[in-house]
């Protein structure tokens, strides 16, 4: 009965491991399936392109992540005020659940690839897919119970972090949510 057992278990485990290493080029990022979400026209700041993401490169071990290299249209814009359209993930601390919604104080954006899937998003937000949002300068109500939203703009400075990170690479500091596509479905 033992051989039996563990005969069972091991072809359960190999299935699974073998399915999901068949499935793991799904999640390789295709940056020509990037959809753009709309900046309003009266942003007047430099917007980031999704697309040169694709050229940064990170080495990840034991979970710390080490930036190798980023495109010069980036490095341009480390220190200055951008603007960056995409999905929003919010959770954890900076995610204060009220009454009638929450209450937003940093999330995650990733580009947004045509769908939204879960919490984490399409595609897994790996370190050089994340902008780390980390505490808007006035938190951001929302009073609706959905605490990702597949169509925000958000303003703020940009800061690529050069060190050994376990948070991020790319964090958008002092910034302001400046449209929301579920506010504006709430409020209209």
């Amino acid at each position: 009965m033992k051989i039996k057992t563990v005969i069972i278990s091991f072809s359960i485990v190999s299935v699974l491991v073998l399915w999901n290493i068949r499935e793991l080029p799904d999640f390789r990022v295709d940056a020509s399936k990037v959809k753009a979400i709309a900046v309003p026209d009266a942003v007047d700041v430099p917007q980031l392109d999704w697309s040169w993401f694709d050229e940064v490169e990170v080495v990840v071990r034991e979970g710390v992540c080490s930036l190798v290299s980023i495109p010069p249209q980036l490095e341009a814009l480390d220190g200055k005020e951008v603007v960056v359209a995409g999905p929003s993930f919010a959770c954890g601390d900076d995610l204060v659940e009220r009454m009638d919604g929450y209450t937003i104080k940093g999330f995650i954006m990733v580009p947004y690839f045509g769908m939204i899937d879960c919490c984490v998003g399409n595609p897994v937000p790996y370190f050089q897919w994340t902008i780390v949002v980390e505490k808007l300068a006035t938190p951001w109500e929302i009073n609706h119970k959905g605490i990702i939203d597949p169509d925000v703009v958000v303003r703020g400075i940009l800061r690529i972090e050069r060190g050994s990170t376990q948070e991020g690479v790319f964090f958008l500091e002092e910034a302001e949510v400046i449209h929301s596509a579920d506010a504006e479905k709430q409020a209209g």
